[in-house]
C-alpha cells in the first residue's frame, strides 16, 4: 500500500471517529447506525478507551437486546393503533416455577371524573414487584396518555389487629375499584392480605379493606396509610375479606352527596360467604 493511501485511509478512519463522537453527544436519542463487531481494526484503535467501553460488549454477554422485556423508546409503551396502553411498566423475565408474575396485570377498574371527564384513574393488580400489588393510573387528556401512581399499600395503623401494635404489615394486594366525587377527588378501594406458611415464615394471614383518596390532583398521588374498611387478623387461613367494590354519589344536589360505600365478601371460616356493606 502506497504512503498516500495509508494516510487517506488514517483520515477516513479518523472522520469516522469523529462522526461516531458526534451521533453519541449526551442528550441526543438517535440510534446508533454501525456495529462495533463489525468495525476495522483501525477504527476500533482509533477509538478512545471512554468510547471503546461504552460500545464493546462485557466478556461473557450476548450483545443482542431481548425486544421483549427491555425498554424502548417509548418507554415501554405498547399502544395498538387507537388503543391505549395504560400501564407504564414492562414486562420482567419470570422464573419457569413462577410463570406470569412480574409480567401480570388484571382485575382492571377505571372511571372519569363526571364533572371533568378529561379526568380518568385507573386501577389494576399489578405484578411488577413478584406478587400482586394496587396499582393505580391516571390521565388528565381524556385517556389520550397515562401515567403511572404507586399506592402506599404496604402497612397501616395496627391496634385494629393487636392491642398496642403500631403496625400491622401486608405482602400482597388486590381487587382494586375506584370512583371519583363531585369535588374531583379520586377514591380507590384495595384489598390486602398476608400468604402465611407455607409461602412464608410468617403464620400471619390477615387481611383488611383499604380505601385511598387523591385529593384534588387527579390520581397522581394517594393519602397515607390507608383508611381501613374492615379488617380481620387471622392466623389459621380459615377466613378472607374478599372482592370489594366501591362506588360514590357523585349527583350533586343528592342528600347523599359524596357519601361512599363499599361492599365486599367475608368467606368465613364455616364454609360459608356473607356479603357486607359499610
Amino acid at each position: 500500500m502506497s504512503k498516500k493511501i495509508r494516510v487517506l485511509t488514517a483520515m477516513m478512519s479518523v472522520a469516522a471517529v469523529f462522526a461516531l463522537m458526534i451521533v453519541l453527544i449526551p442528550g441526543k436519542s438517535t440510534a446508533l447506525a454501525f456495529d462495533y463487531d463489525k468495525m476495522p481494526k483501525i477504527q476500533k484503535r482509533l477509538l478512545s478507551t471512554f468510547l471503546e467501553n461504552q460500545l464493546a460488549p462485557a466478556p461473557g454477554v450476548v450483545s443482542s437486546r431481548p425486544s421483549q422485556y427491555f425498554p424502548s423508546d417509548d418507554e415501554c409503551g405498547g399502544n395498538k393503533r387507537d388503543n391505549v396502553k395504560v400501564n407504564q411498566n414492562c414486562q420482567n423475565l419470570t422464573d419457569a416455577d413462577l410463570a406470569g408474575r412480574g409480567q401480570a396485570n388484571n382485575e382492571t377498574s377505571i372511571a372519569a371524573d363526571p364533572y371533568h371527564p378529561e379526568h380518568m384513574v385507573a386501577s389494576y393488580n399489578d405484578y411488577r414487584r413478584g406478587d400482586g400489588n394496587c396499582y393505580t393510573a391516571y390521565s388528565s387528556d381524556q385517556g389520550k396518555t397515562w401515567n403511572d401512581s404507586t399506592v402506599p399499600m404496604s402497612f397501616v395503623r395496627g391496634t385494629l389487629f393487636a392491642k398496642g401494635q403500631a403496625r400491622q404489615y401486608f405482602t400482597t394486594g388486590g381487587d382494586t375499584s375506584v370512583a371519583w366525587d363531585t369535588k374531583g377527588n379520586a377514591y380507590l378501594s384495595c384489598q390486602v392480605f398476608n400468604r402465611g406458611v407455607p409461602a412464608s415464615q410468617d403464620p400471619d394471614q390477615s387481611s383488611a379493606l383499604l380505601m385511598f383518596r387523591s385529593t384534588k390532583n387527579g390520581g397522581a398521588s394517594w393519602n397515607f396509610p390507608g383508611r381501613i374498611v374492615a379488617g380481620l387478623k387471622d392466623s389459621t387461613g380459615a377466613a378472607l375479606l374478599d372482592k370489594q367494590l366501591i362506588a360514590v354519589d357523585n349527583h350533586r344536589g343528592s342528600p347523599f352527596q359524596d357519601r361512599v360505600y363499599v361492599s365486599w365478601t367475608l368467606f368465613a371460616s364455616d364454609g360459608t360467604a356473607y356479603i357486607y356493606l359499610a
